[in-house]
């Protein structure tokens, strides 16, 4: 049974979190080059922030009402679907890996990349010295989001909509909430909330799901490092350079 804190948390999801990435993508991209770096890392540490506060808000809607934690994906059962998920992630893992000495030799890869990439290219890490703020992102976002989306939204849709049309609702939302990427961004993460939702009912757990979410996104930040140059340096920098001390 729906809680009117239920009906809150879905509209903040739905409107909020679509809204919050749209102006925080168009400040970046508004932003001259050499402000980049600060403001990026500041959008990081935001999203992180807020992302972990609304999980721990949904638990504490989701406890107060007495509900079990299982019903929210967050148990893990040994299943052949199960074993299943975990074999095809570590099959496509080792295909990835081998893979990325080709992007450093063929600069068809990187270009393909770099398209790829394109719409995020300004949110994308452009240093080693970023990439572990880059990396807990990617992380919440795997955990945060899965529980979000494939957890309680899908919950809250199965309560008002045919189960199929309620997995859908929510990967629609998930698209969404990816506006700043552009049309084409939207479809793309539509069509990977669909995969994450399958993940999901394969596993019978959120946790297969949020560990294909990490994992997706830190290969995204990996690769920005590897095909994009990186910021240029501040006026500050650049006048402390040689001589300058």
């Amino acid at each position: 049974m729906l809680t009117p804190a239920d009906v809150v948390l879905t509209l903040f999801i739905v409107t909020v979190l679509p809204l919050r990435a749209w102006f925080g993508m168009r400040a970046l991209k508004a932003a001259p080059a050499e402000t980049l770096p600060v403001l990026r890392r500041r959008l990081w540490r935001r999203a992180i922030l807020s992302q972990w506060l609304l999980v721990g808000l949904v638990l504490a809607v989701w406890l107060a009402a007495r509900r079990d934690p299982l019903a929210l994906g967050l148990g893990l059962r040994p299943s052949g679907g199960l074993a299943g998920v975990l074999v095809g992630l570590a099959t496509i893992v080792s295909i990835v890996y081998r893979q990325r000495d080709s992007v450093d030799h063929d600069e068809s890869v990187r270009a393909r990349i770099r398209e790829r990439l394109g719409p995020v290219e300004r949110l994308m890490p452009r240093s080693r010295a970023e990439f572990p703020l880059f990396a807990a992102l990617a992380v919440t976002a795997g955990i945060c989001e899965e529980l979000l989306f494939r957890g309680y939204l899908l919950w809250v849709a199965d309560h008002v909509l045919p189960f199929a049309a309620a997995a859908a609702a929510q990967a629609l939302v998930f698209g969404a909430c990816h506006a700043y990427q552009g049309p084409r961004g939207v479809v793309l993460t539509t069509f990977a909330g669909a995969f994450l939702t399958a993940v999901v009912l394969v596993s019978g757990s959120l946790w297969p799901a949020m560990l294909v979410h990490a994992l997706m996104d830190l290969n995204a930040g990996y690769m920005a490092l590897r095909v994009f140059p990186a910021d240029p340096p501040s006026p500050g920098v650049a006048a402390a350079g040689p001589g300058a001390a």
